[in-house]
């Protein structure tokens, strides 16, 4: 069998926790395949991700270099993430479907790996994107909305399969939480849009702090969030902790593993809370987040339409009520994302038959 060589694509190099755990998570599967010889990265920050990751990448802005690689490769992989969708960016799902387009002027095959679809609220994007999507090869898609989407397009239903996000797979046991003198919460939050949760934030942290429980703030995309961490930190002062610096895949997961509960509005930090069986309250900015929670049989505390309208009450009663029942939600999250990990295989299936 010939061993192939592999262009991989995705939001890598932008410095966005998620999407380089994302990334680290399909190095390690193509590196376990015995059907994989090379891959290349397509990223924003290029040297940065060679030396972090010990991978060949090209900055995938440049057009030259692009189609240098996909002359040498076998197949295009996107892996991970959001990608086709118009909400943050009206440029980017062109971007990834000219990419696609190309590779298969080349005759190369193309693979869409635990892609979150959508939303695409402009028709002709979703019809551009319905008419590239089918040269694909094959999709797999880490939650039943992008399903539908897909079969709105009028994908052939063959072509597309379930697997979770490769994050739920980072394989951390359920272990005993450090002993700390307190309680511990982790934020993770996000400036998105209208959104403005300082005030009722602070509120909580108020009330937290007053119960002696510890709270503790860190970035996840580091550009986007040490901003508002800046500003959180000038209106709570000692009250809270802050971890400002960038953090790697791993350094994340052990801050949330020494962690009673995780309150977050970033997806993959309730991703890795999920796998590291940490309870976490959500707070729902974009549909990928509900989408994330019903995988796991749970709800949001609030969703995409009522995020800029949280109640602070309702939230510190949300969160208490979430500690004071801590080892029946690790236990429910135990379950879930035990069952959602099967689906990993989907993804380990298809790298080994590219």
């Amino acid at each position: 069998m010939k061993v192939k060589n592999i262009l991989l694509a995705g939001y890598y190099g932008f410095g966005n926790l998620g999407d380089e755990a994302i990334l680290e998570m399909f190095l390690m599967y193509f590196r376990d395949s015995s059907n994989i010889k090379n891959v290349v990265v397509l990223s924003g920050n290029p040297e940065e991700t060679n030396k972090r990751y010990n991978v060949k990448s090209i900055d995938r802005y440049n057009i030259i270099s692009v189609v240098k690689y996909l002359f040498k490769t076998d197949a295009l992989v996107f892996g991970g993430g959001s990608l086709l969708q118009d909400v943050t960016s009206k440029r980017s799902i062109h971007y990834y479907l000219f990419l696609i387009k190309l590779a298969k002027l080349m005759g190369k095959k193309v693979v869409l790996l635990s892609q979150g679809i959508g939303p695409i609220v402009h028709e002709s994007n979703l019809k551009y994107a319905s008419k590239v999507l089918k040269k694909a090869d094959i999709i797999t898609v880490r939650d039943n909305m992008s399903i539908d989407i897909l079969e709105k397009m009028d994908i052939e239903k063959s072509k597309v399969k379930f697997s979770a996000d490769p994050v739920i797979g980072l394989g951390f046991k359920r272990e005993r939480k450090k002993d700390f003198d307190k309680t511990r919460i982790c934020f993770t939050l996000r400036n998105w849009k209208n959104i403005v949760l300082t005030e009722e934030i602070c509120k909580v942290v108020d009330k937290l702090y007053n119960d002696g429980i510890e709270c503790v703030f860190i970035c996840f995309h580091y550009n986007m969030d040490l901003f508002l961490l800046d500003e959180l930190e000038n209106k709570l002062g000692n009250k809270a902790k802050f971890i400002k610096n960038r953090l790697t895949t791993q350094e994340a997961m052990e801050i949330i593993k020494s962690m009673d509960l995780l309150v977050g509005i970033r997806l993959h930090a309730l991703i890795l809370s999920a796998s590291a069986y940490v309870p976490f309250v959500a707070l729902s900015y974009d549909p990928k987040i509900d989408q994330f929670l019903q995988c796991l049989d749970m709800e949001v505390f609030t969703d995409m339409n009522n995020v800029n309208s949280i109640d602070s009450e309702a939230l510190y009663k949300e969160i208490i009520l979430k500690l004071n029942n801590k080892e029946q939600e690790q236990e429910k999250l135990e379950k879930s994302v035990n069952k959602l990990r099967e689906t990993i295989q989907v993804n380990l299936d298809i790298i080994d038959n590219i």
